[in-house]
């Protein structure tokens, strides 16, 4: 065989270079998907901000509070409702604005993990017609329909909606856009 000549790609077998790089390549994407399931499994490290009030009691209180109820619907398995726990619960401005202006109240679907959920859970699911997390509702403390606000579009989004909710439920029953579900 001739001496190859300088600058000339070499010659033979290259079997052995797509072999190492199919085993990189795996290597790579089990790590991923890995760290994908741990990361989908380990809870929120992200502290929650806003105090949440139990369900009980919660209308009655925010009568005499003279301030809108604020449910967030949620759950633990919820990829958006966790993105809103990182971004605007977990927020020290918007967990602020929140409970000046809401009495916030969670309400936590447990049917995947238990099977089945507390009875006030049931029952304010079936209220409101919860079907999809996380759902935010926002209930003037004077009555009257509820503005439900559904999915999750990112903090400034949420923080304009739910100012825009509360503008709402300040309004005299009379005065507020009809609402249809």
């Amino acid at each position: 065989m001739p001496p190859a000549e300088p600058g000339a790609l070499p010659s033979g077998s290259t079997r052995a270079r797509p072999s190492v790089l199919l085993v990189v390549a795996l290597v790579l994407l089990v790590a991923r998907v890995a760290i994908g399931i741990y990361e989908e499994q380990r809870p929120s490290s992200v502290p929650d901000l806003v105090r949440w009030q139990p369900i009980e009691g919660a209308e009655a209180l925010a009568r005499e509070q003279k301030r809108p109820v604020l449910y967030d619907f949620t759950a633990e398995w919820c990829l958006p409702c966790r993105a809103m726990q990182r971004e605007v619960f977990g927020d020290p401005e918007s967990a602020r604005e929140i409970e000046q202006a809401f009495l916030p109240v969670r309400v936590l679907d447990r049917m995947r993990e238990e099977g089945r959920n507390a009875p006030e859970v049931d029952s304010l699911q079936r209220r409101f017609r919860v079907s999809s997390f996380p759902t935010l509702v926002v209930v003037p403390h004077g009555g009257g329909d509820a503005v439900v606000i559904v999915g999750y579009q990112g903090e400034k989004s949420l923080i304009q909606r739910l100012r825009a909710a509360r503008m709402e439920s300040m309004l005299p029953p009379g005065l507020r856009p009809p609402r249809g579900r």
